[in-house]
């Protein structure tokens, strides 16, 4: 049967609950490592503007690799392109768990980037197998995953980084080494688009030609800001919290950045069962990113004023509930205008012109934490989420830009 008889339908939750469990289980790797990596490049004598070169390999690599993923999923199936991107991460996992340098590190980093593509490729197979009417819902589950992962794999990390900092990242490779045995066994194939077509629907299906749609111009350029601003803020929180921040006589190290981690994935989970769907009933898609952005901007600039847990606990909430709503919400907009053929490649594309800001913004943040900053790093946050917001409201009309952007590609 193919997926888009499938989607018609609607929601098949034997179809999609396998991604779901792949992308969990993605993030729990990620997300057992994350607390642990600040600290572990540290012991190795790097410095904040180290950590930000060692996050933005990362990134690079994964704004290369992310069209490319994603254009291969639209051409031989979602589930080899997802198998093959996670036996990579596997590796990646191994060397940097047995990495003597500083180099090493930049070198697992940039494989595990090159597999990070793979979320297009998840995104794609959701699109594959939901209707227009259920994608942000499906999306929403998908982003779900990420924040359940975030828990189980935090957890993870804030048990088994009392002991030494590279048991967290062998616990990363088993669940990395689980989600490949769920792919192979588990996972349909997906959506394989067709290797011929005329010159006019090739035409009608670049990416030149969709960026010709405004609605969705505005939209990446929304979205660049909001990743830009977030980049800059989680790639740099930890080195300021654990100059800045002490409570009760206690530093902030890799446990209490696992117990953050800990609560975004409740706080993700939480959004995606019960806010997301809320939300959408009563705002437009222009209204929820403007709230966004809100959300992250006084989040930001709490973290910046924060001296004790519950206000540190308040900016985390405000960041956490504005990041767990722009995944689903971006996604969705961009995939609900995007022709099927194209579903992988387009996202792809997407998160390569995001991975841009990954680069940026984690060495821009180290630069300034480096010459102690801080002041100045929040600031420079803060003021992407203005751009983002203002550039919301003034370049898009208050009707729904969704409905918009299907005319402007229709």
């Amino acid at each position: 049967m193919r997926a888009t008889n499938v989607a018609a339908a609607g929601l098949d939750w034997r179809l999609i609950l396998p991604v779901f469990v792949i992308v969990s289980m993605y993030a729990a790797s990620m997300a057992a490592v994350i607390p642990v990596l600040p600290f572990y490049v540290r012991e190795m004598g790097g410095s904040p503007l180290i950590l930000g070169i060692v996050i933005a390999t990362e990134a690079f690599s994964q704004c290369c690799s992310a069209p490319v993923l994603g254009q291969l999923s639209d051409r031989f199936g979602r589930k080899r392109i997802l198998l093959a991107s996670q036996i990579v991460a596997a590796a990646s996992l191994l060397l940097l768990a047995c990495a003597p340098s500083i180099f090493f590190i930049l070198l697992a980093r940039a494989l595990f980037g090159m597999t990070a593509g793979n979320l297009s490729a998840a995104v794609a197979y959701v699109a594959d197998y939901s209707d227009t009417k259920h994608r942000r819902q499906a999306i929403g589950m998908l982003t779900g995953g990420i924040g359940l992962g975030g828990i189980i794999g935090a957890g993870l990390s804030g048990l088994l980084s009392d002991t030494s900092l590279t048991p967290p990242i062998y616990a990363a490779l088993g669940l990395m080494i689980f989600s490949v045995v769920v792919t192979f066994f588990r996972l349909q194939g997906g959506q394989a688009g067709p290797r011929h077509q005329g010159q006019t629907n090739r035409e009608r299906l670049s990416f030149r030609a969709i960026l010709g749609s405004p609605a969705i111009r505005i939209l990446i350029i929304v979205m660049l800001c909001h990743f830009f601003a977030f980049g800059m803020y989680t790639s740099q929180m930890p080195v300021f919290l654990a100059d800045t921040f002490v409570w009760n006589g206690h530093a902030f190290g890799p446990r209490e950045l696992s117990y953050i981690m800990m609560a975004d994935g409740v706080i993700n989970v939480l959004v995606q069962l019960f806010l997301l769907g809320w939300l959408g009933t009563y705002f437009t898609e222009r209204n929820l990113i403007i709230l966004i952005f809100g959300l992250l901007g006084l989040g930001f600039l709490t973290t910046g004023l924060a001296t004790t847990i519950p206000v540190l606990a308040f900016a985390v909430l405000c960041v956490s509930t504005g990041d767990a709503l722009a995944k689903p919400t971006y996604l969705a907009a961009l995939s609900v205008h995007v022709p099927p053929e194209r579903q992988g490649v387009v996202i792809g594309a997407a998160q390569a012109l995001i991975g841009v800001t990954d680069i940026v913004s984690p060495v821009l943040g180290g630069f300034i934490l480096g010459h102690a900053l801080y002041g100045v790093w929040i600031g420079v946050a803060v003021a992407a989420t203005l751009v983002g917001a203002t550039v919301m409201i003034a370049q898009l009309p208050k009707r729904d830009h969704e409905s918009i952007a299907k005319a402007d590609v229709t």
